[in-house]
């Protein structure tokens, strides 16, 4: 396929899922803000519904209230109870019961006197009421309400008047059931007592309130999701024309570019493949182009010109470079092993000279290190003489606490004043590994910790050997010292990055390069708790696989 309708189907698919994608947050987005408006709203008509029901309670109590306090009917029962004549004017009291009711708007109107005397109720039906009843409905006290939930939910306001030992009270009775059909037509929702369990295609809200005695009434307000559903189809809608749109724009600009792009691109790729053959010609003069075009073709002149001047150098430097970077490895990693031996070898001549009865006890242990020394100093020169590149892993059984061990040992006489220590969390966890490459990058590291903490006061570097969830072994070198800067940080494992004057940046390098081919992993933690800086070595217990020797040429 040519690059004009690659380019337009790349644009295309790139229209498209920029389209799509940006819709489909923009949907989300949108979708999430109508469902939570439309939940709000519906939480809103619960409290709403609520605010009016205890609204409602308290006129009905102040109505009720002002009743008893200066209202006709409670005054003259009080009158007659202390005249000795409310036997006669009993059935007036009576038939005034219903004026009030309708008066007052309440569902049920009862009045009685002291004792739980009933005067007179609308309906008739609570004529059945005992005397305890109704004393406990009236009560005592000033005026008051209270939610009654048996039945059907209702509002109960009641008071009661005293007056020279006689007492006279009204309790009246309104149903709540109209005012939550009433307040949820009017908000476009369902209200009804109890906490209710939504359908899949409803929303629902709960919200509860309390009367002054203290007992609760829990309200649900229900709305059918079909108003969600149509505000979340027009906003589909609109998303799927402004995609269209964007796409349609997309892919014209994309036609227009790639007839723009594709002739010059086409010839500069065809160039370009024989650029390996070294048989690409400039393309000034027979490409034409502007602005970014005409800089490609000038830089991919120039490519081509620099490109031959480079093969010319880099054939005569190749083998150079190649020799030069043995030698730096080589230097670089003989060093390291350079030191312990001499440490040794000096202190068995101070402890020769003065004749120290601990020659005999050091000697075996100096020979040992001096002999372990000169074998890795050996086979580092061997195999890099041999292939120029790092030795491959011969992995075996070996315990990292005893690698770390030897380590630090063959430092201790190179301490100068630095508390040099070692940790072991876990012991007899064995890994299989090259140990000589291991104690090589233990000591580069050991030693590039010791280097940093040099003249320092209360200089310490510590060793620690234990493992992790995963069984692999973890040595980690930590230091007090100054640090490692966020501008070398990074580099830390490039080839000569290095903090040292004299370093030559390889020994990170070649140490990295060990774990990675033991399948594990050697990285700069950062700082520790005493300031400083931490290395971490994970070597996995399986260790690497077995070295496998290049088939022989010839």
């Amino acid at each position: 396929m040519r690059l004009a309708p690659r380019l337009v189907i790349a644009f295309g698919v790139l229209a498209a899922a920029g389209t799509v994608g940006l819709g489909l947050l923009l949907r989300e987005d949108r979708a999430t803000a109508e469902t939570k408006r439309f939940a709000d709203e519906v939480a809103r008509a619960c409290e709403s519904t609520r605010a009016e029901i205890l609204h409602q309670a308290e006129r009905d109590q102040k109505l009720v209230g002002g009743a008893c306090q200066s209202g006709e009917l409670v005054d003259r029962a009080l009158v007659a109870l202390e005249a000795g004549d409310f036997s006669d004017r009993r059935l007036g009291f009576s038939s005034l019961v219903p004026q009030e009711r309708v008066a007052f708007d309440l569902d049920e109107l009862l009045f009685a006197v002291s004792g739980g005397d009933i005067v007179g109720a609308d309906p008739k039906t609570l004529l059945s009421l005992s005397k305890k009843q109704v004393e406990a409905q009236v009560g005592k006290g000033p005026a008051s309400f209270s939610f009654r939930t048996e039945g059907e939910l209702s509002i109960v306001a009641r008071c009661a008047k005293s007056h020279r030992g006689h007492t006279a009270g009204l309790v009246g009775v309104r149903h709540v059931t109209p005012l939550l059909a009433q307040r949820g037509q009017a908000l476009g929702v369902v209200v009804s007592q109890g906490v209710k369990v939504a359908r899949p295609d409803e929303v629902a809200a709960s919200c509860t309130m309390t009367d002054p005695q203290g007992t609760q009434v829990s309200l649900t307000a229900l709305k059918p999701k079909a108003e969600l559903v149509a505000e979340l189809a027009r906003i589909d809608e609109r998303i799927l024309l402004a995609q269209a749109l964007s796409m349609g724009v997309a892919l014209l600009f994309a036609v227009v570019l790639a007839r723009s792009l594709g002739r010059p691109l086409a010839e500069l790729a065809r160039e370009a493949s024989l650029v390996k053959t070294d048989e690409a010609r400039p393309l000034e003069g027979r490409v034409k182009g502007s602005g970014e075009v005409r800089d490609l073709v000038v830089a991919f002149d120039r490519m081509i010109e620099d490109l031959a001047v480079t093969r010319r150098r880099l054939a005569a430097t190749t083998r150079v470079a190649a020799w030069r970077e043995v030698a730096r490895r080589v230097a670089h990693e003989v060093k390291n092993p350079l030191a312990p031996i001499r440490a040794a070898v000096e202190t068995l001549r101070r402890l020769r000279a003065r004749d120290d009865p601990a020659f005999d006890e050091y000697f075996d242990e100096a020979t040992r290190t001096v002999l372990d020394e000169v074998h890795r100093i050996s086979n580092i020169v061997t195999e890099f003489t041999r292939f120029a590149r790092l030795p491959p892993p011969r992995p075996e059984e070996v315990d990292p606490a005893d690698v770390a061990r030897h380590v630090v040992s063959a430092h201790e006489p190179l301490t100068e004043g630095t508390k040099l220590s070692l940790v072991v969390t876990t012991k007899g966890s064995l890994v299989r590994a090259d140990r000589d490459q291991i104690i090589q990058v233990l000591t580069n590291l050991v030693q590039n910790a010791l280097d940093a903490v040099r003249g320092r006061e209360g200089a310490a570097v510590v060793v620690t050997v234990g493992k992790d969830a995963h069984r692999r072994a973890v040595i980690t070198v930590s230091d007090n010292g100054p640090g490692i800067g966020k501008d070398i940080a990074h580099r830390l494992f490039e080839p000569y990055a290095t903090t040292k004057a004299t370093g030559t940046g390889l020994g990170l390098a070649i140490a990295q390069r060990i774990a990675i081919e033991h399948d594990g992993e050697l990285s700069y933690v950062g700082a520790g708790e005493r300031g400083g800086a931490v290395f971490r070595l994970v070597l996995p217990p399986e260790g690497p696989p077995a070295p496998v020797d290049p088939p022989s040429s010839g």
